[in-house]
């Protein structure tokens, strides 16, 4: 395995957004399919053997791949803003219809996720944030 774990999470977040251009991605980081996958291999048993032996909590190894994970994504481009993840949450919640919500808000299931993993957290400890965000949630 040649890669560390933020360096593999790296990867992963670009392949996430990638598409077509999977190949690509790769070539810049000196790998192909076949390499990528002896190593996506080696990092997901690693991973879930940590997620079985973690019996209370998360795991040491999953906390490291999760951040890794969200500081590449965030990298990639910025969060949503606190307005927009309520604005689209609030019509989630009215019309029940993700697709059609999400288009609404014109924010992509993907901008959505990443907005739910950076604000959720901070939500829910920093009391400023909480009150701005039920605030726009109530579309004031």
């Amino acid at each position: 395995m040649d890669l560390d774990i933020e360096a593999y999470a790296q990867v992963m977040a670009e392949l996430s957004a990638a598409g077509p251009a999977r190949a690509e991605v790769l070539a810049r980081r000196g790998l192909d399919e076949d390499r990528w996958e002896a190593i996506d291999t080696a990092w997901q048993a690693r991973i879930s053997a940590a997620i079985d032996e973690a019996e209370d909590g998360i795991s040491p190894l999953l906390s490291a791949y999760a951040a890794a994970y969200e500081a590449a994504q965030s990298a990639r481009s910025p969060p949503i803003s606190l307005e927009q993840f309520a604005q689209a949450t609030r019509l989630m919640q009215a019309s029940g219809d993700v697709q059609a919500a999400l288009a609404r808000a014109g924010v992509t299931m993907a901008d959505y996720v990443q907005g739910s993993q950076h604000w959720s957290r901070r939500i829910v400890e920093d009391p400023e944030l909480e009150r701005r965000f039920e605030a726009a949630l109530r579309g004031r």
